[in-house]
């Protein structure tokens, strides 16, 4: 890897375009399981298809979640010249656990009153340690979409250390350079693990276990940690050149892949060549707030529902699972499309300002009381 150059690269405090990217990525995971509730997605024309294509929605959920939590890591670091791990999952709990923990036991209440079949004690532990995707003997429907937050968690887990060790005792510029060779060294090895994973370990290669989909994850931060460094902005520009090929490249040319080939197309190249392109459009979006493209995801209707899109996750899919006919004794109209996205917005809303934002203020209190303690 590269030195910066001598340009760096503006990193405003708010992000531009992220928010608008997590409801587009939303919205591609609500729009598969509404499909699926119908039984209608083998059924409706290919192009269509490729509007439901909810992996793609949570792959870029998870580029933008290397990204995101890299370049807050780096900021820090940039800051303070250190980064405080007990400072960072206490801001992580505080933002995941909440929701997560209010859903769960909302399953339980129901479960307890026999409206739930199969919420027992095993569902109960994976889903509150974010285990799930490793988990044996769970398979109750109103859980099955939390595989993608165990996967980031997971993140959370292993790379913030990585990133301190790389750090530590060396020159900024040294360690962010292991970092990018670790993570770089993760992108070349995934196709590999998953394709050795699907032909010879069998129980190990669900997509939704961590080891199967570590490179989203990588290709965002790898990004937090090259922006501004000569080869990888070389790259950036020839990449962006003609901005409007990156999301047709994205949602119809690799997209249309993926329908049509599935596994024998990601496993190997797609789901490499979806983090390039959507890493770069990210960049491309977040330095250009102000083009077309930008200022439709920077809207500020589109931004929040961007903001509301981790509740919005939570709870889909509740109101979209075939199987919630067993909660809700029917299959009547007032649970299925559009009413049903009425009701998963009206419980993101309320998870978003009832728990979430009181979470959000608390965590804040508490980060400025362990500051006046440490000083």
């Amino acid at each position: 890897m590269t030195e910066p150059s001598t340009a760096s690269i503006q990193r405003p405090r708010h992000i531009p375009s992220l928010d608008g990217l997590r409801a587009l990525s939303v919205l591609l995971v609500i729009v598969l399981h509404t499909l699926l509730r119908h039984s209608l997605y083998k059924f409706i024309p290919f192009p269509l298809r490729l509007l439901g294509n909810g992996a793609l929605g949570v792959f870029i959920f998870f580029v933008i979640s290397g990204f995101l939590i890299t370049t807050l890591l780096l900021r820090e670091q940039d800051k303070t010249h250190a980064i405080s791990l007990r400072s960072f999952y206490l801001r992580r709990a505080f933002r995941i656990l909440p929701p997560l923990y209010a859903y769960v036991l909302f399953l339980a209440a129901l479960g307890a009153t026999g409206h739930l079949p199969g919420m027992n004690r095993h569902e109960l532990i994976a889903a509150l340690t974010l285990t799930r995707n490793y988990a044996h003997h769970v398979d109750l429907w109103a859980m099955e979409h939390l595989w993608s937050l165990c996967i980031e968690e997971q993140f959370y887990v292993l790379w913030p250390t990585t990133l301190v060790l790389c750090l530590l005792h060396r020159s900024d510029a040294v360690g962010r350079r292991r970092a990018s060779r670790i993570a770089l060294a993760v992108l070349i090895a995934e196709p590999f693990v998953r394709m050795i994973c699907f032909r010879y370990f069998p129980a190990y290669r669900n997509m939704g276990m961590f080891h199967m989909q570590a490179d989203g994850l990588m290709f965002g931060a790898l990004g937090a940690l090259q922006q501004g460094h000569a080869r990888f902005e070389r790259i950036y520009i020839r990449a962006t050149r003609w901005p409007w090929l990156l999301p047709a490249s994205i949602f119809i040319v690799l997209n249309a892949l993926t329908v049509r080939f599935q596994n024998y197309w990601d496993l190997p190249l797609g789901m490499t060549l979806n983090g390039f392109f959507v890493l770069m459009w990210l960049l491309w979006l977040v330095r250009n707030p102000a083009s077309p493209q930008g200022r439709i995801l920077n809207q500020p209707v589109v931004a929040w529902v961007g903001r509301l899109s981790y509740s919005l996750y939570i709870w889909q899919t509740f109101f979209t699972h075939p199987l919630n006919v067993e909660v809700f004794g029917s299959n009547a109209w007032w649970i299925n499309f559009p009413i049903s996205w009425l009701w998963i917005l009206g419980a993101a809303v309320i998870s978003f300002y009832g728990i979430e934002r009181p979470a959000l203020r608390l965590r804040d209190v508490c980060l400025r009381r362990m500051h006046w303690h440490e000083i």
